[in-house]
Order: C-alpha cells, then structure tokens, then sequence
C-alpha cells in the first residue's frame, strides 16, 4: 500500500509502519514543515470509492479535530493523495491497554479505576461536543509510560459506519464490547459507550471479558440477553457493584453520563478503603477453564476477534498538549502496579474543574455507599426494637437475629444512578 519514504500531502514522510488494521494502515511520519513526530492513518483505497463515504470522512475528522482534551489524541491534519484519505494524528509513544492486559492483566481496583476515569473524561468531553465514539475498546485506549489514557479513533468509526449502513445494515462496533442497543440496531447514546467502558472495566478487573462466543451474532446475542458472570470476589464489592450498573441492559438505568460512570469508580474505591479492603491488591489471574473472554493478545492495529461492521482499528498517536484526567498517587501494595497508577481521589477533565452542574464529590458529601448503610442500620435497629417490643407483650418469646445481606456480614450496597441535575 505505502512504504517507508512516501511523502503525504507534500509534507509528511512516512519513516515506520505501526500498525494495520481493517481500514488501512497506521505510519509513524515525520512531519517536514513542523519538523515534529505525528501518525498518519491511511485509509484503504476501496473505502473511497463508497458513495458520499469522502465527504462524511472529512466532516468526522472536523469533528474530531475540534476535541480538545488531554485525554484525547489530538487529529492534527486530513488530506488526500491520489484515491487515498489520511489523518495525521497526535503521536503517542504508549502502548494500548490490550496490550497491557495481555501482559499484566488482571489490574487492581485502584490501577483499574485510574486508568478508566480518565477514558471515562475523554468520552465526556466528546459527548458534550456531540460526538459518539461507538467503538470503546482497550485497543483504542493508549497509555504513555507515566499512566496518562490517550482515547482514539474518534469520528473514524461513525465515517465507517455510515457508509457501512447504507449498503449492508451492518451493526458497527467491536463485538466483545459492544452495547446492547447497538446489537439490536437501535440509536447509539453516550450511554452506549458507558457500557463499553464497563466492559472494558470488567475486563481489566476479572482479567478477562464478560462474555465470549465463537461469532460475532453469538457475542451480540450475550450482550442482548445473558447476565454478566459476577466479578472475582476479591474485588472490593463497592467497585463490583458500580461496574455492574455500568453493564445494564437498559441505558436508563446505567450511570447518566461517563463523568457520573468515572466519579462512582472512584468513590467506590474511596468507599472500600473505608470498609477495609485494599484496592491495590491485584486480582488473581483466572484459571483458562474460567476465563473463556480472556483479554486478547497484544494489540497496536486492528482488533482481535469477531467484528460487526467496520471497525476503525486503533491508533498508535502521540503525546502532546495538557494532559488531564486522574493523575496516579499513593503506593502499590500488592500485585501489578502500572506507571502513574491511580489511587482513589482523582479528577476529571482537562483542567481539574467541574464542569458546569457537576456534583460536589468532596469529602463532605455523603456517598451512595454511607447513605445505603445507614437506611439499612436504621431498619435493623428499628427492627431489632419491634422484635423486643413483641417478645416481650408475648411471654419471653426469642428474637430472631437479622438475617445477613451480604457475603461479607454486611450489607451489600449496590450503586444507584443519581437524576441528572
């Protein structure tokens, strides 16, 4: 297709072949007027010649190029040369999570919860601005040596899929992360990308993913109608409970928003530490009989496993500009421990600030957590009360104990959505 040399557009020389993927291939260049390292994605010459598939590709890359966020590999330039289309992109000296997971995997909780809050800013930030990224998966999610989560590809995947739906009614995305609305065809939601983002959380903490099948429509089916398999009990039960939300079969009933997705990772491992489990402890790498989804091999160019449509293949992008989102803090100890791995109190977005009608997550704020033990604490006592009140009316009878709620002699709080404000 291309070779070590060409020049793009007059100004961009190809110097190494990163990656290649379904959509074309991935170059690292050199950029001959900046005089600066970038990555070019160069498009397969046939998905030019799709009617209207020009015009959509430039306005998603316009589109992607208004995204400005330290969280997000930046799109630079578009061009085209001769039939083919490129993008010239952020280089990112990182490797993908598909990678990492492959050669560390299972991650901790606090590792986990860093490394998503700042995808989960990202795809905030490109909600706000009206893009939908349709194709969350770990080997679009790049991570530079000190933790910092480029999110890419996106617009590439929405160009690909419109061109797709209008010839074949293709479903577009990754299969193994794929939402169940988008399986069954319906409207994509930034709620949709809430539950690959849960999936790819699922993945990271239980060291493979929740559902696996030798098919694309089986894996679509999983996503419709199975119930995710329970995380490794290991796992602190408040970051259990918010990645299960997160997987829910109803949009509505998933966190409102990935910022509000990223914020209840957090508190939940702020929570857990309150309770006394230690987030840093990695998992325990599951057993091959147990892990038929295991993460998928080391991945810089087009996904592994079955696919729906045209996914865009990952990136290898580069780093610049502000960097935001959790930064890592406080000492591993135990288990895996990633470059600039997070621990429980992070921020979101490019400058640390809320953005407009956030919610205060301080410390002052009563948690989802501490509000569900102490309703529940209310009704034991109140019912502790009763039992000794009719024990007594009735003769001396027994009182019975209050039954247990949980596995841990405990209640078990699960995560509530909040209303958005």
């Amino acid at each position: 297709m291309s070779s070590a040399g060409d020049l793009m557009g007059g100004r961009y020389r190809l110097t190494d072949r990163i990656a290649a993927g379904g959509m074309g291939e991935v170059w690292q260049a050199r950029d001959e007027i900046l005089g600066r390292t970038v990555a070019i994605k160069l498009l397969k010459e046939g998905l030019t010649d799709e009617e209207g598939f020009t015009e959509r590709f430039r306005n998603e890359a316009r589109l992607s190029a208004a995204l400005a966020h330290g969280n997000i590999a930046q799109v630079y330039d578009y061009g085209e040369d001769g039939n083919l289309a490129f993008l010239v992109m952020e280089y990112v000296p990182g490797k993908p999570l598909s990678k990492i997971l492959a050669e560390r995997g299972p991650i901790s909780a606090a590792d986990t919860v860093g490394l998503i809050g700042q995808a989960a800013a990202a795809l905030h930030a490109a909600h706000r601005a009206g893009l939908i990224h349709r194709d969350v998966k770990p080997a679009n999610m790049l991570v530079t040596p000190d933790g910092v989560v480029k999110l890419t590809d996106f617009g590439i995947a929405r160009a690909v899929g419109s061109a797709a739906m209008t010839k074949t009614g293709e479903v577009m995305g990754t299969a193994q992360y794929l939402a169940p609305e988008a399986a069954m065809g319906k409207d994509t939601t930034a709620l949709t990308d809430v539950y690959s983002l849960a999936v790819v959380t699922y993945e990271m903490l239980g060291g493979r993913r929740p559902f696996n099948a030798d098919s694309a429509v089986a894996l679509a089916l999983q996503h419709v109608n199975d119930t995710p398999p329970p995380l490794p009990s290991e796992i602190p039960p408040p970051v259990r409970a918010v990645v299960h939300v997160g997987l829910e079969k109803d949009p509505a009933l998933r966190p409102d928003s990935a910022q509000e997705y990223g914020r209840a990772l957090r508190q939940a491992v702020s929570d857990s530490q309150q309770l006394g489990y230690n987030p840093y402890a990695a998992p325990p790498r599951p057993t091959p009989a147990s892990a038929p989804g295991g993460p998928s091999g080391p991945q810089s160019g087009p996904p592994s496993g079955p696919q729906t449509g045209h996914p865009s293949g990952p990136q290898s992008t580069g780093q610049s500009g502000p960097q935001s989102g959790p930064q890592p803090s406080g000492a591993s100890s135990g288990g895996h421990r990633l470059p600039g791995a997070s621990g429980p109190h992070q921020t979101t977005g490019s400058t640390g600030k809320a953005a407009a009608g956030e919610k205060s997550t301080g410390s002052r704020r009563l948690s989802p957590l501490a509000i569900g033990l102490g309703i529940l604490a209310l009704v034991v006592v109140i019912g502790i009360i009763i039992g000794v009140m009719i024990a007594t009316s009735g003769g001396g009878s027994k009182v019975p104990s209050p039954p247990n709620t949980g596995p841990f002699n405990s209640p078990l709080v699960t995560y509530t959505p909040q209303a958005s404000s």
